[in-house]
């Protein structure tokens, strides 16, 4: 059974500092040096705060982002976290120097396709689903890549919209839609999508990422299916154990493939449209 712990580390790791970002959203940096420079773009760690055993079970977190500098440098990890449960409001009183514990990578990377200038390289997020896109288009910035990058990012109203002026201080076209129309598109992530790709010339390489709530991720799913466009979607599950034990994540697998349910811990998160159950 493919388990992926090759490249895990799990330690009690320092808290460095705090910041609170409105809205119940908070992001939470931690010294880590062997997480952090094995860390990859779409990669999670677990998450558990206290010696004893309440909460019980670890949370899965995505890393939002590596510090100083992605690669062998990095020595922070830093989570995007919103306050919704006991946990979650736990780890936002933490101080530095207080120790939180950490398990990871996990998972697997996003994927890096070849795309021309012509061409749109879509990240499309939806509230927490912003945090592992920041760390991709903080490699790419990285390895000097030419990816053409167009970050999407949607929201009930401004107020909710998560990290974006990060994206704008990487230098990355970006793109807003709120439903009530407080920022950007009067409307939803994907329609904001269907504009813009519309603006493509014919012919053009498209692809994409996406991450975001599970309304969100089956609209984008059913859009790029429609429109035979190369997209991933990388999937936000709640994984009890991270790293393939409990198979408390599966997704259904192709019905026409080797397995019955995939691990969205092992196998994923991130899974191309076309391998994507019709319910997942």
């Amino acid at each position: 059974m493919k388990m992926p712990v090759e490249k895990c580390h799990v330690d009690e790791y320092p808290v460095l500092r705090t910041e609170d970002l409105g809205e119940g959203w908070f992001r939470l940096d931690i010294e880590a040096p062997e997480i952090a420079r094995a860390t990859r773009a779409g990669q999670f760690v677990q998450v558990r705060i206290g010696p004893e055993d309440d909460p019980l079970i670890r949370r899965p977190f995505s890393v939002y982002d590596v510090g100083p500098e992605p690669g062998e440098n990095a020595t922070e990890v830093r989570l995007l976290i919103q306050k919704v449960g006991p946990g979650t409001r736990a780890i936002s009183q933490l101080d530095s120097g207080d120790s939180i514990r950490l398990m990871g990578p996990l998972g697997n990377p996003m994927p890096v396709p070849e795309i021309n200038s012509e061409g749109a390289l879509f990240l499309v997020g939806g509230g927490i689903g912003v945090a592992p896109l920041y760390l991709y288009c903080r490699e790419r910035k990285s390895e000097n890549s030419n990816l053409p990058l167009k970050v999407l990012l949607g929201a009930r109203r401004e107020s909710l919209l998560i990290g974006q002026q990060g994206f704008i201080d990487l230098g990355v076209d970006t793109g807003l839609a709120t439903d009530d129309g407080s920022a950007g598109h009067h409307g939803n992530v994907i329609e904001l999508l269907d504009q813009e790709l519309s603006c493509l010339p014919e012919g053009a390489d498209i692809a994409g990422i996406g991450c975001g709530p599970h309304g969100m991720n089956v609209a984008l799913r059913d859009t790029a299916l429609e429109k035979k466009l190369k997209f991933w979607i990388s999937l936000e599950n709640y994984m009890p154990c991270g790293f393939g034990a409990c198979f408390g994540c599966v997704i259904a697998g192709p019905e026409d493939g080797p397995l019955r349910y995939r691990r969205v811990c092992v196998e994923g998160p991130c899974f191309s449209v076309d391998e994507l159950p019709s319910q997942f």
